[in-house]
């Protein structure tokens, strides 16, 4: 909730009980009172398909939430999330995103943003950061992504892909080190169990990996974003700091 108030956004309507206004004493007031309609834990429970809820629930118009400027030119940072199925993993890559500065993100397909799970593994993330998804069959969705991606390469971006090191030897693959992530970057990450599209990979074939282990096949995505995404703030953190010296 707290998440969902920082990002601008207010709820239509608020179930809370009396414990969670005592232990959140100050978050509450800057709730508008007009909204919140205290109940009982039972009734609280009966009203929210979670099972343990933490004491307050909201009605939030989707709108309110989707209300997003997407067309932004100063972009300089996208991600992209092709077909990713796990709600964790899609919360997690949602909340690295945010830490790793990254402009918004389209989505081709996948888990909903807004599902509860993504919501709690997000921390809140996905409230603060614009994001597209693209709905339909896999070819609408992959046809509707390369739009994007073609209008992004037009814009300067250099679109980069992420294979597992292991999986695919006998396709040119850089360590993510080696490419210059002072550029406009879209970078691309792939469905769990198939990885990137093909159309993708064949249209854009700069191709980063992080080596790792014979051991183990492949990452999972959401440990594999962590430091693909934060490669980004370390390289610029690291000239900032040379040129200061």
């Amino acid at each position: 909730m707290e998440e969902f108030l920082k990002s601008g956004n207010y709820p239509s309507k608020i179930l809370v009980t009396e414990k969670w206004l005592d232990k959140y004493e100050e978050l509450s007031q800057k709730i508008n009172k007009s909204l919140i309609n205290v109940v009982s834990e039972e009734v609280l429970a009966s009203a929210v398909s979670t099972k343990n809820p933490d004491g307050i629930a909201a009605l939030v118009e989707i709108s309110s939430i989707l209300n997003f400027d997407f067309n932004n030119n100063n972009d300089d940072f996208i991600l992209v999330l092709d077909r990713i199925q796990d709600p964790g993993n899609m919360g997690n890559l949602f909340r690295t995103a945010l830490a790793a500065g990254v402009n918004k993100i389209l989505l081709a397909g996948g888990a909903h943003p807004l599902g509860q799970k993504v919501l709690r593994s997000s921390c809140g993330s996905v409230f603060h950061l614009p994001f597209k998804r693209f709905d339909g069959g896999e070819e609408e969705v992959i046809n509707s992504l390369m739009r994007s991606l073609n209008q992004f390469s037009k814009n300067g971006f250099q679109i980069i892909s992420t294979s597992s090191h292991n999986k695919n030897p006998k396709k040119s693959q850089k360590p993510y080190w080696e490419i210059d992530w002072s550029k406009r970057t879209t970078l691309i990450l792939g469905n769990e169990g198939k990885g990137i599209h093909k159309r993708i990979q064949e249209a854009f074939n700069e191709t980063i990996t992080i080596p790792h282990s014979e051991l183990v096949e492949s990452l999972n995505v959401a440990c594999v974003a962590v430091p693909l995404l934060l490669e980004r703030k370390r390289v610029a953190y690291t000239s900032t700091s040379r040129i200061q010296k």
